[in-house]
């Protein structure tokens, strides 16, 4: 059927993007420096930790829908079409590449829940909404600390 093809190649773009987040929160909590060493570290953290637990749910909810979830690292950065920038050094270009990340990720929801939405996968749509919220939040945050 091709809605299940169409929903199992969103889903799993959003985990592929989601991961990645992941994995750049994780990089920056280690790497962070300055003045606003603390407050960053700690942001970083709750970042990946909370990255990680969607990350999770959206593997689960493949498996709810009876489609296997990524089983290698490789798998799981190819399903992502965002490059990562490892050369963010300062605090300022940590931010403002995360910010972009972070807006890459809120356009890749959007996208994919109109798309969930059309194929009438409600239950994808209810756990993506939730991790928009929280992106679009984390978004406005790292944008206001970069003022």
């Amino acid at each position: 059927m091709k809605s299940n093809s169409v929903k199992e190649d969103t889903i799993r773009a959003v985990l592929g993007a989601v991961f990645r987040l992941y994995v750049q929160s994780h990089c920056y909590h280690w790497n962070v420096e300055g003045p606003n060493f603390r407050s960053l570290h700690a942001m970083f953290e709750t970042q990946y930790q909370t990255l990680n637990g969607f990350i999770d749910a959206i593997a689960e909810r493949l498996r709810v829908l009876g489609v296997k979830a990524p089983a290698s690292l490789d798998e799981l950065l190819a399903l992502s079409k965002a490059t990562q920038d490892s050369t963010a050094q300062t605090t300022d270009e940590m931010l403002a590449n995360h910010c972009a990340d972070f807006q890459g990720l809120i356009d890749v929801l959007r996208n994919a829940i109109q798309v969930l939405a059309d194929v009438r996968d409600d239950g994808t749509v209810g756990i993506l909404s939730d991790i928009l919220e929280w992106c679009e939040k984390e978004f406005w945050m790292m944008s206001a600390t970069m003022k």
